[in-house]
């Protein structure tokens, strides 16, 4: 036997999936994260649900893990102490950032502070042009001051970046050879080795960032490893990246700004496959999980990427899926603002204390308070291995911290906070679809995450979506997606150059470079079988714009009038318009390098033999008690329709069917809700 374990580090849960590769059977596990050591809580569950399931741990395979380690580093401000070297004149480019305001109208509104301070960016006399050309000879007799400096300020790491390095890295190659001589084991980190591409201050915070949080990587990755090894777990681990494929700990540990977005990526692939499954080219995917809402569109049964984000106000540049965040989940505060208006997040009581019902300190009101004071969960929960919740300390914390000063009832203000925290995540569903030239109603809407299902059924609603899909598991929906990963690189590099015929002449000889450098990375040797998968995009722009877009290229040979429609047709779907005679011009070459593994199969849907009603319960609705039937989601069979209002309770999560709604169970064991009178989407 063959199993495989996907892990994903959430900020309230740790979900846990185990698939056996060879027949496909399925187990899971939760437990409570710890954020101190987030490799507590996954050693601790693999073992909890290897126990509990009779799995002998000689065979387990390999575990991917979705961390969440470089994102709070860089979040709460906890990475190591990185120094900054730049060239001469340019030493205030990761302050200044771009001339964009974060906030256009508000006239008190700060840039994000840089996470490198300016006593800790040093300049290096030195000048390459734009065409790779030496203007200016790198002085390293220069470095030894900043040498001194960097040893007295003991220094952790150390991120290079000069100007033009993408084009001849020789200089940067240099100062790092000199650092290295001089500061033995300090980490040291070049731009051209992260981002090969145009634009000072994306690739200069995208190397401070990768160095900032490289070292504290590293330490989890070999501390994790470590216990691993002592718990007789296996040490064969891969990391979740934030492209959507997975790589091992070792380049993980390298590359660490690439785990950015490790966890809600899985929740995408996942997504992917189960469009691909349904027949539904377009999904929107949306996850509920403890602290946060994130967000992304299938669009022709393909994810969104982008080679440019941010993350706490600081530019990234590095490709990975295009996910929108806000901080709206299951733990989200509700509290009330200075002018008496009730807010909800994006603080969040996290996994420790956790919301209130979880009795575990928590003070403050949450989402999942709310949500159980309504009664659309139960107070018998079988999270984490079963949990009794509390009500009334649920209630009491609704009380005195919202509706006495509100003037309102615990349940009115309860539905208060859900309208409120369903507001947030409408709005970040606008932010991808009705902000990026799609109409929300040709989507389906797929909600997954412990909280998703619970308000799936009025955020479609209020967006005008058809239908909702709750998967299976929809609560360990993305360590699912962590499991049906593939092992995938990507090179990215400036290719200034108007599209022509010459330039497409060229484009076949230059993917093959990046596809030999991205497959490196993978192991891939050169004279060998080819057992990947190259994907080719490129980043185009009409001549004179500053922005450009990105196109996926259809294999075999291009043509140049076949890549300009696919650039036109970009732009009119993004902009409501395009100009078919301008000239086009190249910006960016970008190469993704896939394995081919063997795919895991999926067991077809076979409900248990228990009833699937198991009762009623009271649910406070617009104002008053409805009665609300009660289901066990695994004891449905395919087929069956459950009208609203009901409860649908599983193991991982519960979802909310309101009145004049349905939920139907497909043959794959999702559920599908829907408005009741509305015609079904076939």
């Amino acid at each position: 036997m063959s199993w495989r374990i996907g892990i994903d580090t959430g900020g309230t849960f740790t979900d846990l999936v185990a698939i056996n590769v060879e027949d496909g059977r399925r187990f899971f596990h939760k437990v409570h994260s710890t954020p101190h050591d987030p490799g507590e809580a996954l050693c601790n569950g693999i073992i909890e649900m290897c126990a509990r399931e009779g799995l002998d741990r000689a065979e387990i395979d390999h575990l991917i893990h979705g961390s969440t380690v470089a994102t709070n580093a860089v979040l709460e401000r906890k990475g190591a102490r990185t120094a900054f070297l730049t060239t001469e004149g340019f030493r205030d480019v990761l302050i200044i950032q771009r001339q964009n305001r974060p906030r256009l109208y508000d006239l008190r509104g700060r840039r994000p502070k840089s996470i490198v301070p300016r006593s800790l960016i040093f300049e290096v006399p030195e000048r390459i042009l734009c065409d790779g050309t030496i203007e200016t000879p790198l002085d390293l007799r220069s470095l030894d001051a900043v040498i001194s400096l960097l040893r007295a300020g003991k220094i952790e790491s150390i991120a290079v970046g000069l100007l033009n390095s993408y084009v001849n890295p020789a200089h940067e190659c240099a100062v790092r050879e000199l650092l290295l001589h001089h500061l033995p084991g300090t980490k040291v980190c070049l731009s051209h080795e992260v981002v090969r591409s145009q634009g000072e201050y994306e690739r200069f915070s995208t190397c401070v960032i990768n160095s900032y949080v490289q070292p504290k990587m590293q330490s989890y990755l070999e501390r994790l490893k470590s216990s691993l090894s002592q718990k007789f777990l296996p040490s064969s681990l891969f990391i979740m990246k934030s492209n959507g494929g997975m790589t091992t700990a070792a380049v993980a540990g390298e590359r660490s700004v690439e785990t950015l977005l490790s966890g809600p990526a899985g929740g995408v692939v996942a997504g992917v496959r189960l469009a691909a499954e349904t027949g539904r080219s377009d999904l929107i995917t949306a996850d509920i999980g403890g602290t946060s809402f994130d967000v992304s569109v299938i669009h022709g049964g393909k994810m969104g990427y982008s080679s440019r984000s941010d993350i706490s106000g600081l530019a990234i540049n590095v490709p990975m899926i295009d996910i929108h965040t806000v901080g709206a989940g299951g733990g989200s505060i509700g509290w009330i603002d200075a002018g008496g208006a009730l807010r909800v997040g994006p603080q969040s009581a996290g996994a420790v204390p956790g919301p209130v019902c979880y009795g575990r300190g928590g003070i403050e009101p949450t989402v999942t308070d709310a949500n159980l004071v309504l009664g659309r969960i139960a107070a018998r929960s079988s999270l984490a291995g079963g949990m009794d919740l509390d009500l009334a300390a649920a209630r009491r914390a609704i009380e005195t911290r919202l509706a006495s000063r509100l003037g309102l009832g615990v349940e009115e203000t309860a539905e208060g906070m859900i309208r409120v925290v369903n507001a947030r995540m409408t709005a970040a569903i606008r932010k991808l679809t009705v902000e990026r030239g799609h109409d929300p109603a040709r989507f389906s809407l797929c909600m997954f995450g412990g909280a998703g299902a619970l308000h799936g059924a009025e955020l479609a609603d209020e967006m005008g979506l058809a239908e909702v899909i709750v998967p299976v598991l929809p609560g360990v929906f993305s360590a699912v997606g962590l499991l049906i990963s593939e092992m995938r690189e990507e090179q990215l590099q400036t290719w200034l150059r108007p599209l022509d015929a010459s330039a497409v002449s060229d484009l076949a000889g230059r993917f093959a470079s990046l596809e030999h450098e991205a497959g490196g990375r993978l192991g891939l040797k050169a004279d060998g079988e080819k057992l990947h998968r190259l994907d080719r995009r490129l980043q185009l722009r009409y001549q004179g714009q500053s922005h450009a877009l990105t196109v996926d290229l259809p294999d075999g040979p291009l043509q140049i009038q076949a890549v300009a429609a696919l650039f036109h047709e970009a732009h009119r779907r993004l902009f409501g318009y395009a100009f078919a005679d301008e000239p086009v011009e190249i910006v960016a070459l970008w190469a993704v390098v896939t394995l081919r593994e063997r795919k895991s199969v999926t067991p077809p849907y076979s409900p248990e033999t228990s009833p699937a009603r198991i009762g009623q319960r009271d649910v406070f609705l617009h104002g008053k008690k409805v009665e609300a039937a009660v289901y066990r989601r695994f004891s449905l069979s395919a087929g069956a329709v459950i009208d609203g209002p009901a409860v649908i309770e599983q193991p991982d999560t519960t979802t909310w069917v309101p009145p004049s709604h349905e939920a139907t169970v497909d043959p794959f064991g999702n559920l599908v809700l829907r408005v009741a009178t509305a015609p079904r989407v076939p």
